[in-house]
């Protein structure tokens, strides 16, 4: 068998990956991830019993990013399929038909009675193709102890992919601390739709840039760089959790819930003061820095930023935005938000309805007997010259003709006939 030290050889197989029948390069993965070869006897061999299939320790190492699982046996792609879809592996089942992968390492079966071709044997290379660990067990039902594999890929030690990855991860978290000091300056304007945009942005990339850090924790060289990583990992944890909390404050405070707004907001002050308490991941080019940054938070206020530029520095952001002196603001712009809120919301039920309904006709009830409608009656005939109605009221004024009335006395004469003839003829 193979032995730790050694080159590992390449090979490409096909093999089934998320249900899939691809071609798999062994070259084309070392030298970004660890890969840990498991080589098995069979598809439903004798170990597969409870539901188990003597690959579920190595299943795990599915869930790092920087570990690559390659499970390989001599049954076809067809057979692996099956296989992966009863026990719901996640690991890619390649198809080693020949043999030639397993004499390649030194875990081929002699005894062609046996009826499979490789032996179990679980194979760690690093991201050099160096062979770094190896097991082999002495039955198929045998099954690799997943601690022992564990420590064996943390030991794995690649200075350069551990600054390769940091670089990476510091990349996302700068570009976390600019989305993040943007939504807090829309924060404290209360322009909640673009502070939980820009929170909910922040959030994603200090979530990357601790996946990145962790990686760089990893394959630490030395324990001076992974001391760095590690601080560098927490620093981005906490304010992903604190910008994840501030998304959701911002927008409950734009759905005018501010009661909500202003515990979320709460909530987010422990993560936030663990990011206090943490010096900024150093530059990628200066690491590791001369002068250890936790040792000169002594000498000065650990809000202040280590970087200067138009990036407003974003320890200095929390401790001035998010000081206990402007929560006061808070608390006021949730108050404002619960009023608008309740406001918006409030309904009449039937007995307030009857009361506003018994003031109306009180009120016009008053109106009514302060002006009273004055009666209809027939205007006495007014004399010439004089107005008919108040002065004050807003009518017309009527005005008689002087000559009117001789010239009615005129027309009533000729209706008579007498056509201004004298009674005496």
């Amino acid at each position: 068998m193979i032995e730790s030290g050694d080159e590992a050889p390449s090979f490409t197989l096909p093999g089934v990956r998320d249900g899939e029948i691809v071609d798999l390069d062994l070259d084309g993965i070392l030298g970004e991830k660890v890969v840990i070869l498991a080589f098995y006897p069979g598809d439903f061999n004798p170990a597969c019993s409870g539901g188990e299939t003597g690959l579920d320790a190595l299943d795990l190492f599915t869930m790092q990013k920087d570990v690559q699982v390659l499970a390989i046996s001599g049954d076809s792609v067809y057979s692996h399929r099956a296989f992966a879809e009863e026990y719901d592996l996640h690991m890619p089942l390649l198809s080693d038909s020949r043999g030639t992968v397993a004499d390649a390492y030194g875990v081929a079966v002699e005894d062609d009675r046996a009826g499979y071709l490789a032996t179990r044997a679980v194979i760690v290379v690093d991201h050099a193709g160096t062979v770094q660990y190896t097991w082999a067990g002495a039955h198929p039902e045998d099954v690799p102890a997943a601690e022992k594999l564990r420590e064996a890929v943390e030991d794995i030690g690649d200075s350069e992919t551990a600054q390769s990855r940091y670089r990476v991860g510091h990349a996302h978290y700068m570009e976390g601390r600019r989305a993040f000091t943007s939504a807090m300056n829309a924060y404290e304007d209360h322009e909640w739709m673009m502070a939980q945009t820009d929170f909910t942005q922040a959030a994603e990339e200090f979530d990357e840039a601790g996946e990145e850090f962790n990686t760089a924790v990893r394959f630490a060289g030395s324990a001076e760089t992974r001391t760095y990583f590690e601080r560098a990992e927490e620093k981005a944890e906490a304010l992903w959790r604190a910008a994840d909390w501030l998304a959701d404050s911002a927008s409950a405070f734009a759905s005018g819930e501010g009661a909500r707004g202003d515990s979320l907001r709460g909530d987010a002050e422990a993560p936030l003061e663990t990011a206090r308490d943490l010096h900024e991941p150093p530059d990628p080019d200066e690491m590791p820095p001369e002068d250890d940054p936790a040792e000169q938070d002594d000498e000065r206020p650990v809000h202040l930023a280590e970087t200067d530029g138009p990036a407003a520095t974003l320890d200095a952001d929390i401790d001035d935005r998010l000081g206990t002196d402007s929560r006061e603001e808070t608390v006021d712009g949730g108050a404002a938000g619960d009023r608008q809120d309740e406001g918006a919301g409030a309904e009449i039920d039937d007995e307030e309805l009857e009361e506003i309904t018994a003031e109306l006709e009180e009120q016009t009830e008053a109106a009514d007997l302060s002006d009273p409608e004055p009666e209809q009656e027939i205007p006495d005939e007014p004399e010439a010259g004089t107005a008919t109605g108040d002065a004050d009221d807003d009518v017309d004024l009527e005005l008689t003709d002087p000559t009117a009335e001789d010239q009615e006395d005129e027309q009533q004469s000729d209706d008579t006939g007498d056509h201004g003839v004298p009674d005496s003829l």
